[in-house]
């Protein structure tokens, strides 16, 4: 790779560590359609999950308390039941068809809680559980997992600071099993330069700390509109990023 390559790729590694530090997600949704630049996408999908378990297991330690348990196991064994598909999808289909797909229905559902419009939830067992298969479907078939916790816990209106506690919490569990399971499909090996590492860690560590030094700043108001721009632009990204490598 060369020199204006790791520079972008350093450079958008801090952003996608910062912006997903404030909000608790979105690490994968920002980083992953400027990667494709300068990686394959399969190359992308991988780096961006070995990244991706680095930031949470530091940002999990920082953040010891204040989440809830009950939701953060049961989202985590919905992902583990759609991560296994997810690998299986990322092996034999071409990850833009799926980039596509996410990016439309993400756009869609943006839109549709900016206006307000949000479900009830009778049973909130059953809809965290299914957020958690949809979260670990598209996490291991694209790398972006976020989104549809993300969107799940807005319409369920959770205050900001237990919001971005589970999400850490999801991501980083949920993170370890996608590795290892993509590691099983033989999705890993060989497919990333993983000396870039040695590139991106530090920036990561100073977004961190950023970032945190920023979320404290942030009231629920401004913190939903976060969350939900992250989102759209995410999603954005991820529909040019997908009709560009149709």
């Amino acid at each position: 790779m060369d020199c204006t390559a790791i520079i972008l790729t350093i450079g958008i590694i801090f952003a996608a560590s910062f912006f997903s530090t404030v909000s608790g997600f979105g690490f994968a949704l920002v980083a992953m359609p400027v990667l494709t630049l300068v990686m394959s996408v399969k190359a992308a999908v991988i780096f961006v999950l070995l990244l991706n378990l680095v930031l949470r297991t530091i940002t999990m330690y920082r953040v010891r308390d204040g989440f809830d348990k009950e939701t953060v196991i049961l989202t985590t064994l919905g992902s583990v039941v759609g991560m296994v598909p997810g690998s299986w999808v990322l092996k034999v289909l071409p990850v833009a068809q799926l980039e596509v797909f996410l990016g439309a229905v993400l756009v869609a559902a943006t839109v549709l809680l900016s206006l307000q419009c949000t479900l009830p939830i009778r049973n909130k067992t059953c809809g965290r559980f299914g957020a958690g298969i949809l979260s670990g479907f598209f996490g291991a078939s694209t790398s972006v997992s976020g989104p549809p916790l993300v969107l799940y816990f807005l319409n369920e209106k959770l205050p900001k600071d237990v919001m971005r506690a589970n999400m850490i919490w999801f991501f980083g569990l949920s993170g370890f099993l996608t590795v290892l399971v993509n590691y099983f499909y033989g999705n890993v090996s060989g497919t990333v330069d993983l000396s870039l590492l040695l590139y991106t860690i530090p920036v990561m560590l100073l977004a961190i700390w950023l970032g945190e030094k920023f979320f404290y700043r942030l009231n629920q108001h401004l913190f939903c509109k976060l969350a939900l721009t992250v989102v759209l632009i995410g999603a954005l990204m991820l529909l040019w990023s997908g009709w560009q490598n149709l």
